[in-house]
């Protein structure tokens, strides 16, 4: 009993100073930015990424598998054996652990929701957005679509074709988004592992899930079941949160910001392709007369990716979809996101503002 009662002790502890940590974490940006996501973060991270960067394979799903494992185990366990003392001893072990995660969250990459807006780090002022502002953002990124699909090459269900496979696609997301972060020090760099296809994908896709960012291991995860056309803005999304950007928002803009100053037509094609549905959504919302004359501009290509797009994901409309975005969005809210999955549409007003950039 005395360890039991050692063991939840140490815990409180651990869950007491962490919380008190995130919360000083909450009200000191300028320390997070410079010290936590300029200095430590890019220590821990590049390290931990560059021990399990030796396998293609995500090793974070490999841990994750044996975790569940270890549960159905203890679960066993307490059946063979029921007694009060059995489970209070499983229930101290997984609250211990818990608290061990938790802090380990924080520290190896939690931290990060709290460094200074990206807007302070790009140079970008960021306004309230007018419909006319959604209208030109639109306009200004169906035009380099049709400018990209000139120079593509479509299949017979018109849709975009890359010279290489899911494998090339995820070794060149890492390789332009080196290059991009080279040029951006808010951004970390070092020898870090390239995006890993799930083999859960399936699960993801009915989780409602395109990836996932294991801090555990600094490993991007991706769902490569999605459309293939969508993988090179997922990948930049999910090294975006790999290079300390934390935010969805945030992490939305890089991604774009990476994937069309990539000058691989493929990858710029996902990321105007991707921004645009986040306009093109916005402007639904608030002027639906305005949207349908814009849809009107697409080309017969980008009709056919929006389409193929919207029939995937409809094929995994499911309670189970639900759960999944219930659950993202709980995590979202937890780590400081207040909007949960609601902040993943507010890159628009960052976007809208690159467009004025290119448009002045």
């Amino acid at each position: 009993m005395k360890k039991i009662i050692k063991r939840l002790l140490f815990s409180i502890v651990i869950f007491i100073i962490t919380y008190s940590s995130v919360e000083w974490a909450k009200k000191n940006n300028d320390f997070i930015e410079i010290f936590y996501s300029g200095k430590l973060y890019p220590l821990i991270s590049s390290n931990v990424s560059a021990i399990f960067s030796f396998s293609n394979i995500s090793i974070g799903e490999i841990v994750l598998t044996i975790g569940l494992i270890g549960l159905i185990i203890l679960f066993v366990r307490f059946f063979i054996k029921p007694s009060i003392h059995t489970i209070i001893d499983i229930l101290s072990g997984l609250f211990a652990t818990a608290a061990i995660l938790y802090l380990a969250f924080w520290l190896m990459w939690g931290l990060n929701n709290f460094r200074l807006p990206l807007e302070e780090n790009i140079g970008y002022e960021v306004e309230k957005l007018t419909i006319q502002d959604l209208e030109n953002t639109a306009i200004y990124l169906i035009e380099r679509i049709n400018e990209l699909e000139d120079q593509m090459v479509f299949d017979a269900d018109n849709l975009p074709v890359y010279h290489g496979d899911i494998k090339e696609i995820l070794k060149n997301s890492s390789l332009y988004f080196d290059d991009f972060a080279e040029n951006h020090s808010f951004l970390t760099t070092g020898r870090y592992s390239r995006p890993k296809p799930m083999v859960y994908s399936e699960i993801m896709s009915h989780l409602n899930y395109t990836g996932i960012y294991n801090p555990f291991t600094a490993e991007a995860n991706l769902n490569v079941r999605t459309p293939r056309h969508n993988i090179p803005f997922i990948a930049m999304h999910e090294i975006s949160h790999q290079r300390g950007i934390a935010g969805e928002r945030e992490a939305n803009f890089i991604a774009f910001l990476a994937s069309v100053e990539s000058g691989d037509y493929y990858f710029k094609y996902s990321g105007y392709v991707s921004a645009l549905n986040y306009v093109i959504n916005a402007i639904y919302n608030e002027n639906q007369d305005k949207y349908f004359k814009l849809v009107e501009l697409f080309s017969i290509n980008l009709r056919a990716v929006y389409k193929n797009n919207a029939e995937y994901w409809q094929n995994y409309q499911t309670v189970v979809s639900d759960i999944g975005e219930i659950n993202n969005d709980i995590f979202l809210k937890s780590t400081g996101q207040s909007e949960g999955t609601k902040s993943y549409g507010l890159v628009v007003d960052l976007i809208a503002s690159y467009v004025k950039t290119k448009t002045v």
